[in-house]
């Protein structure tokens, strides 16, 4: 049996397919954060206005690592305000805030 090919990777060590993506996603929350400097926002609400404006992933899972990145380079913190989760059980979840 011979192994499986090889996926290729970009950059940040995601699938190639996944890189445009994360590009324009990142940029896009990073515009997104700047207008709301010291206002809280949902994950969500990003994700919707994302998805209108046509950034859209394969998967809507991977924008977890674009928020955490976008934290992790201090465009984006957590805030103290929770947001019930729209695209899911209305659980609440902590929102976030532009820096």
């Amino acid at each position: 049996m011979s192994a499986p090919p090889k996926r290729s990777t970009g950059p940040t060590g995601a699938p190639a397919a996944a890189e445009p993506f994360a590009k324009s996603a990142t940029e896009f929350l990073i515009a997104y954060a700047a207008q709301r400097k010291g206002q809280s926002f949902s994950a969500e609400a990003v994700t919707l206005a994302a998805l209108a404006a046509g950034v859209t992933p394969l998967d809507l899972r991977a924008w977890g690592t674009i928020f955490i990145q976008a934290a992790r380079d201090g465009h984006i913190r957590r805030s103290r305000v929770v947001f019930p989760r729209t695209m899911g059980n209305q659980a609440l979840a902590p929102g976030w805030e532009g820096v």
